[in-house]
């Protein structure tokens, strides 16, 4: 059986960042917010369901409890929304932990191998965050 470690450890990422962003869209008091939040929460929902099914396909069960990581996250956003809100401002920070996404990605991608199929999937998603990633950073700035 090939190593899904990195791969798990993408799906537990994903969906810690999809509740992070859907805690972020019931905090967001503007329109401009809420669409924001709710492409990103749609965009790691997308890539957490394809590295599910990736992972059921090499014969694994996927936990979909997330990490401990994810109750800290919704903790801040909550905090942050509280003290200053969701505004753009907040964006940068937001970004900075979707870039550190990245990383799992290219860890899954690199682990999973160029000959399996499953690598455009992850690719796919991997260019997605990365122009989503883009575009908070431009409306942010």
């Amino acid at each position: 059986m090939p190593d899904t470690e990195s791969l798990k450890s993408l799906h537990t990422i994903l969906i810690d960042a999809e509740k992070g962003y859907e805690t972020a869209l019931a905090d967001a008091k503007t329109p401009e917010m809420k669409a924001i939040f709710e492409r990103m929460s749609a965009l790691h929902a997308k890539a957490h369901s394809d590295v599910h099914a990736i992972l059921l396909a090499k014969g694994e069960r996927p936990d979909e409890s997330g990490s401990f990581l994810s109750v800290v996250h919704k903790t801040v956003i909550s905090i942050r929304s509280a003290v200053k809100g969701l505004d753009r401002s907040s964006l940068p920070s937001f970004a900075d932990g979707d870039e550190r996404i990245l990383g799992a990605f290219d860890r899954a991608i690199a682990d999973t191998g160029a000959s399996d199929p499953a690598v455009g999937a992850l690719r796919k998603d991997r260019e997605a965050l990365v122009a989503a990633i883009a575009e908070l950073k431009a409306k942010a700035a």
